[in-house]
């Protein structure tokens, strides 16, 4: 394999000074193999190389050249070698095939002799190279248990999530390549796009010679000269792991909601996503709504104060307000609570004891570095369109105090959401997966929560005694509510409206509810998350 590149200046500095022929075929074969055609033109003769040899490469969709020389016989002012090329080509394998290269010496300079017989044995003046394909069986989406996705039955979030095929476009034909025809089926959305490549397999491919500029007539020939036809292969399935059951009982629980919901469950001992429901369709706010996460956030906070100094079995005070920055906080419905234990403060959900602790104990620093245990800042890349959770660093203790409580500048989806409570579940952070078959690459390693065996009793009591003991929920569940401001306050005394939450788990089953402008947490989306977890 030839493993020389010239480009630039060098070329003509080389070019001036070559003694040899099997200089100039090493050199030209390097920039073939490094796919520079401007530099292989500097090394022949004839004009419009560079565009002749694009051309075949774009016809051909070669992603990759190998170019193994033979030796050079020289008579006079002229050479020839032979070559042997392997093209790897998108979406149809590698292909190899035997030729010569001519070269000629012309003022003491060699070059080689350019035509399209250069290019491959078979093509005369003006002809090049182009594909015609034939797609095999595609391949199938499926859940968890096996069963197909890409159904006509699979619609609503599950179709969002799996996407749709349609017909290429000639704005698509870019980025597919020349396995495409205008009108091939092609995955447009979801995970049919993102996993086209697997799910189409190889096209069956036929290798004809052409005009130049006749390409697109190519399938039309009635008697074609074909130089090679490269057999084809299915396309493979794509494993997701949603499961059936668990998907039912969120649609389920969400079904009949007024005010648009979703609720996404994620597995803590692995970072799968089981389930994502939204209501209404058209928009899979699951993954993609962005939100204040409000005091459901404040799993984190407490993990931040837990690391830095604050201890279980301390006391906190919860006024009616407290002042942080020159800002005066509250609690929802004016409450307050006195003296209360670390527990009760976080059951109870108490606004003012949480940012009297934050402003004496916390920086900017700690609560983004705890924020970021939790995934925040991080690209949540599952394979469809996802929010990233975003948590810009507080930049006075004002806004450090606002962001522990989930107001500031946070915003996050019902997808990571999820993973919060999955991590005190499993005592580590997991960025969610959707897709099994195959396996994501590069995912980060999950992130220890050091402190989430005292955040589980403390997600425990809100269920049983805390904001959460009125939503219905049996069996043991842990969770946390939210009441999340949104829009924008003539002064700190308006009302603003509020997105309603509860995230939380049971048995290595995770969740996240949000229900845009249903205010509180506790009343609204907790009623929600009891009936999905008495369904699992």
């Amino acid at each position: 394999m030839v493993a020389l590149a010239l480009v630039g200046g060098g070329v003509s500095w080389y070019v001036l000074n070559m003694p040899k022929p099997e200089e100039t075929a090493q050199a030209y074969t390097a920039a073939l193999a490094s796919e520079d055609y401007g530099a292989a033109a500097n090394l022949a003769t004839g004009e419009d190389v560079e565009e002749t040899l694009t051309r075949f490469a774009d016809n051909l969709g070669i992603t990759g050249i190998e170019v193994e020389l033979g030796q050079v016989s020289a008579d006079g002012d002229s050479a020839r070698t032979s070559y042997e090329v392997t093209l790897s080509l998108k979406n149809a394998g590698d292909w190899s095939y035997e030729g010569e290269l001519p070269l000629t010496r012309n003022d003491g300079e060699w070059l080689v002799e350019f035509s399209p017989s250069v290019m491959h044995p078979d093509l005369g003046e003006g002809e090049t190279l182009t594909r015609v394909n034939a797609w095999g069986e595609r391949g199938r989406i499926l859940a968890a248990d096996g069963s197909r996705l890409d159904t006509e039955e699979g619609g609503g979030s599950i179709g969002m999530i799996v996407g749709e095929v349609g017909a290429a476009t000639e704005d698509d034909l870019e980025r597919l390549g020349p396995a495409y025809n205008v009108g091939d089926p092609t995955g447009v959305s979801g995970l049919q796009r993102t996993y086209e490549e697997r799910l189409a397999g190889e096209a069956g491919t036929s290798i004809r010679v052409v005009n130049e500029g006749e390409e697109e007539e190519a399938a039309a020939q009635e008697e074609p000269i074909v130089v090679e036809s490269i057999e084809g292969t299915d396309g493979e399935d794509v494993q997701t792991s949603l499961d059936p059951a668990v998907q039912s009982a969120a649609a389920q629980a969400i079904n009949g909601e007024s005010d648009p919901t979703a609720l996404v469950a994620v597995r803590p001992s692995t970072g799968e996503v089981l389930a994502a429901a939204n209501i209404p369709g058209g928009y899979n706010r699951a993954f993609e709504g962005q939100y204040a996460p409000g005091s459901s956030f404040k799993i984190v906070s407490y993990q931040a104060l837990l690391g830095h100094g604050l201890t279980a079995d301390a006391t906190m005070t919860c006024p009616e307000t407290a002042e942080v920055g020159g800002w005066e906080f509250k609690n929802a419905g004016d409450a307050e609570y006195g003296r209360q234990s670390v527990t009760e403060a976080f059951a109870t959900s108490c606004n003012t004891a949480l940012v009297q602790e934050v402003a004496n104990r916390l920086d900017s620093q700690a609560l983004t570095a705890t924020a970021e245990q939790f995934g925040m800042n991080s690209d949540l890349d599952i394979g469809v369109p996802t929010t990233e959770p975003a948590f810009p660093a507080p930049d006075s203790t004002t806004m450090l105090a606002a962001q522990s409580i989930g107001q500031g500048q946070i915003l996050t989806s019902p997808l990571h959401m999820a993973t919060v409570p999955a991590a005190v579940a499993d005592g580590s952070w997991r960025s969610p997966t959707l897709v099994n078959d195959p396996q994501m690459e590069d995912q980060p390693e999950p992130a220890q929560i050091a402190h989430a065996d005292q955040l589980r009793p403390m997600m425990r009591e809100v269920v049983t005694e805390g904001t959460a003991d009125d939503a219905g929920f049996n069996g043991e569940v842990y969770g946390k509510t939210g009441s999340a401001e949104y829009g924008t306050a003539e002064d700190e005394d308006d009302e603003l409206d509020s997105h309603a939450w509860f995230v939380g788990y049971k048995g290595d089953v995770a969740f996240a509810v949000v229900v845009e402008g249903g205010g509180s947490g506790g009343k609204v989306a907790g009623p929600i998350a009891a009936a999905f977890a008495d369904a699992i």
